[in-house]
């Protein structure tokens, strides 16, 4: 099915506040969700097929959790998972534009400008490299 939402899922806080609102959107279209969690080990360490293993090991494990989450907000949405064996930016996008999605859902990373800068951020290349809609999701507030 072409349109889907695409969520891209690591886990942590920011990918959860992502999860609720892409739940929300694909089921005010009607749309499937699709939680992708891209990984590519650092080739710089040597032998990197049990590491590869690992991750993806836990990324399955990031799906199931994104899933049942997923469930528990709307049971009547549709969830797929696909572990993607590459960066996480590259991996949302290819999946975009795999199931020509309608939106592409990421959590704003609260690693700070300079981390960011560093590190890397998945979230700023998505938004600036998508040729479709990217909404980035905040952390709700704190009261």
């Amino acid at each position: 099915m072409a349109g889907e939402i695409i969520l891209g899922y690591d886990g942590l806080e920011e990918s959860r506040a992502a999860l609720k609102a892409a739940v929300q959107v694909a089921a005010a279209f009607g749309r499937h969700l699709v939680v992708v969690f891209g990984y590519e080990p650092n080739p710089l360490g040597g032998e990197v097929r049990d590491l590869r293993h690992a991750i993806r090991e836990i990324g399955a494990k990031f799906g199931e959790e994104a899933t049942q989450l997923a469930h528990g907000f709307d049971a009547s949405v549709a969830v797929e998972v696909e572990l993607v064996d590459d960066r996480p930016a590259e991996a949302i996008l290819r999946a975009a534009e795999e199931h020509d999605a309608l939106l592409i859902v990421v959590g704003a990373e609260s690693r700070g400008p300079i981390a960011g800068s560093l590190l890397g951020s998945a979230t700023y290349q998505v938004v600036h490299r998508s040729p479709r809609p990217v909404l980035v999701v905040p952390l709700p507030a704190e009261p």
